[in-house]
């Protein structure tokens, strides 16, 4: 007990305690989420390098002298060291292990198998296993069963009937004789246990009694052509059949492929493989001032790089410690991009521990591929699919978020790659260009957008480097190729399937979420449809003026428009006891006392809450429910309490929505609609001028009640949102031209004829 008061009051303390605007528990938990990535990154960072001359490439201009500063060797490129270890593994032959033992044994089993089944009547019963426990006859089961466990040989019933036959119809003593002539002409061979096909162009060796001795691939012989040798032996097609599957019963390889012992003599062969084709010793000059790097220059650089970070380690200096050192603190450095950035631009991100967490698992989960792939599968830096980690914070978050993120991601990556600055360069270009492709992704449509977006980015990248560096158009044609373009091609579409993951799991919608819940469709909104049709189109209504409204102040119109949709549904539930579902029936509340009605209208927050919540509603649809309402008063109901209450006995608070107001623009926004959408049903004879001046009014009464004090809402903002609601309103209610009824055509007919007879008797007369 006194363990958890301990706790609990160690709970308090960091809750209580402040550092800054945030408590330290929050500070801890954020310092938590940096450090990690500062101690988990520079580990994935490769060693054994100085990184000296990172900056050089094939073609460019040294400018500074270089001379040896020790003996060293120069190490070979990843393909000339490929190419030798290939040389090396095509000198290792496949091993073979003779058994001697197993013609012996396989003839002795042959000899015992021949004799029981010419022991067999030439018909047998075909009964089961039950029936033959009280049969005296021996049943096809019993054989079955007997040549598998005495004699490890497994044959069908048709099988033995044929093989039985067989022998009552020939001479058994010279069909024995045949067949163990075939065992034994095959046990002279070296009959193996793999087939040909698996053996490439290398040597052969055969270990027999301790002794090796070099084979030809002719001297071997594997099951395919043993059937096709006994296949030709004989020529009736009759017995060939059952003769071949005799045969094939007890031939088993006396020459096994030993693979472990291969596969040991393999990796000796490629760890004997040199990983140095040169030497350059101490005071040797390696490259002159202004010189050009070539392919061996540019070698010799990077060999001296490596051999300085094992010099450093060997002679136990202080380099090698303070290069480690050095490591942890770039990281820290990059990332302290987010500690300048996030709290100033990005306030509410970095107020949620749950989206800073996000961050963090992106980042490593990018920096981690990019390690396994360079440093673990030593493949091109170029299959880095770094556009995954862009687009995802894109969508996640926003460009702006986007942005900064692949930038430190970019340099970040340079720490995995060798600080390359080309292909810093080109994360950062190419993930800028893939948030900009995805930031308004909502059709499946915008991810081939992306992918042409991405290709083009790439192209670009590849091409001006390429020429800065000297490269042959096939060079840059064989990058672009085998690299590019499946990384491309790739990365948009595993973005889009692993979206929905961290949607899921760090309760974040993006716009594909939103047009997916914007589908009529959607079992929630078709049940609002049936059981309360006045708040369906209601809601439609109000979400084409939320919609209008967010897009003139540059709001996110989607989320409006389908928070919109959703706002009322707890309505469904007593649909009767709001207004727009009464066509034309009584009014419920004229019965109920004003406490009674204004419990079952904020009941509806309540109800809607709980429907969202078992559907699965994402965080910031629900919010719309609430906060549509804020902590308005329900004035007529309150209104008709004190007319007969005394006012000490009325509660304000009893006729207020449970709230809270609106914490966003986009509730703000819903929370305006709604009040218009409804007010402006009972304006007569609605003119412009009319619904302007009542839109204006109930925004500016919104706004002195203070509901929209905490949705980041300015005065310009709500002019523009005004402005929003005139031009979906103006359409809803233009005047309309009053064609005449069917009556007033008649009458009109009838007047024009008889002016016409007045006309003519006149001129008759």
């Amino acid at each position: 007990m006194k363990s958890s008061n301990k706790k609990s009051d160690f709970a308090k303390y960091l809750d209580n305690k402040m550092i800054g605007n945030i408590s330290l528990r929050d500070f801890l938990i954020k310092i938590s989420f940096y450090l990690a990535l500062v101690i988990i990154i520079p580990q994935l960072f490769p060693s054994g390098r100085s990184f000296k001359y990172t900056d050089l490439r094939v073609g460019s201009i040294i400018n500074k002298k270089v001379i040896a500063p020790f003996n060293f060797p120069v190490l070979k490129t990843e393909q000339e060291l490929q190419i030798d270890r290939e040389k090396a593994v095509s000198e290792v032959p496949y091993y073979f292990i003779k058994i001697k033992s197993a013609s012996l044994t396989q003839i002795e089993n042959f000899t015992r198998f021949f004799d029981y089944i010419g022991s067999l009547p030439r018909e047998i019963e075909l009964t089961t296993l039950a029936e033959s426990d009280t049969s005296d006859s021996l049943s096809m089961n019993e054989v079955i069963s007997t040549l598998s466990v005495d004699y490890d040989a497994t044959m069908s019933v048709n099988e033995i009937s044929q093989l039985l036959i067989l022998l009552h119809e020939t001479n058994k003593d010279t069909l024995r004789r045949s067949l163990i002539t075939q065992l034994n002409n095959l046990y002279d061979k070296n009959y193996i246990n793999i087939s040909k096909t698996e053996i490439k162009d290398r040597n052969l060796i055969l270990i027999r009694s301790g002794i090796e001795e070099e084979l030809q691939l002719t001297d071997l012989l594997d099951a395919q052509e043993w059937i096709t040798y006994l296949e030709s032996k004989y020529s009736s097609e009759k017995d060939k059949k059952i003769i071949v599957k005799i045969l094939n019963l007890f031939a088993k390889p006396n020459v096994i492929y030993d693979k472990d012992y291969t596969k040991q003599q393999l990796g000796e062969a490629i760890a004997q493989v040199s990983t140095g084709k040169d030497y350059v010793y101490e005071n040797e000059r390696i490259v002159d001032a202004n010189e050009r790097i070539t392919e061996d220059i540019y070698q010799k650089l990077y060999s001296l790089e490596v051999a300085t970070a094992e010099h450093s380690l060997q002679s136990g200096d202080l380099h090698s410690f303070f290069s480690t050192l050095a490591k942890y603190l770039l990281t820290a450095l990059i990332l302290f991009m987010f500690v300048f950035y996030l709290p100033t631009n990005r306030p509410l991100i970095f107020r949620d521990n749950k989206k800073l967490l996000l961050l963090t698992i992106l980042i490593l989960i990018q920096v981690a591929m990019a390690a396994i792939i360079v440093n673990t599968l030593g493949w091109s830096s170029y299959l880095i699919p770094t556009t995954i980690s862009a687009m995802l914070l894109g969508i996640l978050f926003d460009a702006g978020m986007g942005f900064i993120s692949t930038v430190i991601i970019g340099l970040l990556l340079g720490g995995i790659t060798g600080f390359d600055y080309t292909f810093i360069l080109m994360t950062i270009f190419v993930g800028i260009v893939s948030i900009y492709s995805v930031t308004h992704i909502r059709t499946r449509n915008h991810i081939f957008r992306a992918i042409l977006h991405i290709v083009l980015a790439y192209t670009i990248t590849v091409i001006i480097f390429g020429f800065l560096h000297y490269e042959n158009f096939d060079e840059i044609g064989q990058v672009l190729l085998y690299y590019i373009l499946p990384n491309a091609i790739l990365s948009p579409f595993i973005t889009y399937m692993i979206l929905g993951i961290f949607e899921r799991i760090f309760d974040i919608t993006t716009d594909i979420t939103l047009l997916e819940l914007s589908d009529l469709n959607h079992p929630l909104l078709k049940e609002l449809a049936v059981k309360a049709p006045g708040t369906f189109h209601h809601s439609i209504v109000v979400g084409n003026l939320a919609e209008s409204a967010a897009k003139a102040i540059g709001g996110n119109s989607l989320l409006a428009r389908v928070g919109s949709y959703y706002h009322d549904i707890g309505k469904m539930e007593k649909p009767e006891y709001f207004v727009e579902n009464e066509q034309g029936g009584e009014n419920k509340h004229e019965s109920l006392a004003p406490n009674m009605s204004a419990i079952i209208l904020s009941s509806h927050v309540k109800v809607g809450l709980e429907m969202a919540e078992e559907y699965k509603l994402p965080k910031i649809i629900r919010d719309f429910i609430p906060e549509h309402h804020g902590r308005n008063l329900m004035s007529f109901f309150y209104n008709k309490a004190a007319k007969t209450q005394d006012e000490k006995d009325i509660s304000i608070d009893d006729y207020r929505y449970p709230g809270p107001s609106p914490q966003s623009k986009e509730t703000a926004i819903v929370m305006l609609a709604d009040t218009v959408e409804a007010a402006t049903k009972t304006l007569k004879n609605p003119t412009a001028g009319r619904l302007r001046k009542m839109v204006e009014e109930l925004v500016e009464k919104r706004f002195l009640e203070g509901e929209l004090d905490n949705s980041d809402l300015t005065m310009r903002d709500l002019k523009g949102i005004i402005d929003g609601f005139m031009s979906v309103l103006s359409g809803i209610y233009h005047k309309r031209i009053e064609y005449p009824s069917d009556d007033d055509i008649k009458k009109s007919s009838s007047k024009k004829e008889k002016k016409v007879k007045v006309k003519s008797n006149g001129s008759s007369n």
